[in-house]
């Protein structure tokens, strides 16, 4: 191990596997930073133990009868390893964990620096009733008062900027493989993520029935959240039988990027996100893309040909036209952005943890 330094990681709901941004930057920053410091990873679920990583400790957090929320009793937890253990670092995931910040400062006999990544802005959802965004909002303001602040996407350093909070850009990354050795399957759409409202499914359900029955067929892989969006969508699609999609749930990691391979387009219709994982996984396996025209995409700043209006399916059937059309023109080269040995090594030197060297990355 190259240093002792101890680092408590705060955010994630579990290792290897897990749906979510957070929990994908998880799994790349331990298989990386695990060999580098003393590494704890505060979660709510554990894994087998053949799957975690050697010297690797998860801290779980602890079933409670009298909150009503998961979410309550890692933040407890959270700051009952803070204020009970020694720990020099600690890396908060998300901005919803800024509370955390202030806490952790307040206990002045403690010396570790905190630093926190903010991966997206989820107060401006709607899906959240008034007083939960002002909560959200309220979370976000006390980042401030971490030792430092990195954004993963330019919009979000700008709006952090905003909001008087300074911080670092460090994107997410992509891994180097080689191109997929089978061919694709042609005439096959496929979209990833959680089934939420802010993944806009809907619009890409609308197109598949304009596309009708001799159109592509469109498989949608991620699970269902609790907001009842799973319900809503299964109803919009018996309502269009023209349309040829199918939801296959939450699949491991690796299964994903085997359908990523396998298929002809990648699609993603969000109207919300940071820098979407998912569309870096699938410029990684080479897939044509096509993505939604919402700030967080432009971030990626790809031609316009790219892009297409999420609220309007007309624009999107035509879209995934063109684009099986002339696939070659939506691939993207992987080349223009960073790798994640790159991408944690930076992440690493930001957090003081430790100095690895890092790369100088030419982004589009």
């Amino acid at each position: 191990m190259a240093n002792e330094m101890r680092v408590l990681v705060v955010g994630p709901r579990g290792i290897s596997g897990h749906e979510g941004g957070i929990e994908k930057f998880t799994d790349e920053f331990v298989r990386r930073a695990v060999g580098v410091c003393r590494l704890s990873v505060l979660c709510l679920t554990v894994p087998p133990e053949d799957r975690i990583p050697a010297g690797l400790e998860l801290v779980q957090v602890p079933k409670s009868s009298l909150l009503t929320t998961d979410k309550g009793m890692y933040l407890i937890w959270a700051l009952w390893i803070y204020a009970t253990r020694p720990i020099d670092r600690v890396l908060v995931l998300g901005t919803n964990f800024g509370g955390l910040v202030p806490l952790m400062k307040l206990m002045f006999w403690r010396r570790a620096r905190i630093y926190l990544r903010s991966g997206s802005i989820d107060h401006v959802l709607t899906k959240w009733s008034p007083p939960v965004r002002l909560l959200l909002r309220l979370s976000e303001w006390l980042t401030r008062f971490a030792d430092g602040v990195i954004a993963v996407s330019p919009s979000i350093q700008s709006h952090l900027t905003s909001i008087g909070i300074p911080s670092v850009l460090v994107r997410n990354g992509l891994e180097r493989r080689p191109p997929p050795a089978a061919a694709r399957t042609p005439g096959t759409v496929i979209a990833v993520g959680r089934i939420t409202m802010q993944k806009n499914y809907g619009v890409l359900i609308e197109a598949s029935a304009r596309l009708g029955k001799s159109g592509p067929a469109v498989t949608i892989v991620g699970g269902a959240d609790l907001s009842g969006e799973s319900d809503r969508l299964t109803d919009l699609l018996k309502a269009n039988p023209e349309a040829r999609v199918s939801f296959v749930g939450a699949l491991p990691r690796s299964e994903v990027l085997t359908l990523l391979d396998r298929h002809a387009l990648y699609v993603m219709c969000s109207i919300h996100e940071g820098m979407s994982n998912s569309v870096m996984e699938a410029i990684q396996q080479r897939i044509p893309i096509i993505l939604s025209d919402i700030e967080a995409n432009r971030d990626l700043a790809l031609p316009d040909h790219f892009y297409f209006d999420p609220n309007d399916p007309v624009a999107l059937a035509e879209k995934i036209s063109t684009a099986l059309a002339d696939p070659g023109r939506f691939v993207v080269s992987t080349e223009i952005f960073e790798d994640w040995d790159h991408v944690i090594a930076r992440i690493l030197n930001v957090a003081e943890i430790t100095d690895m060297p890092s790369l100088e990355v030419v982004h589009a």
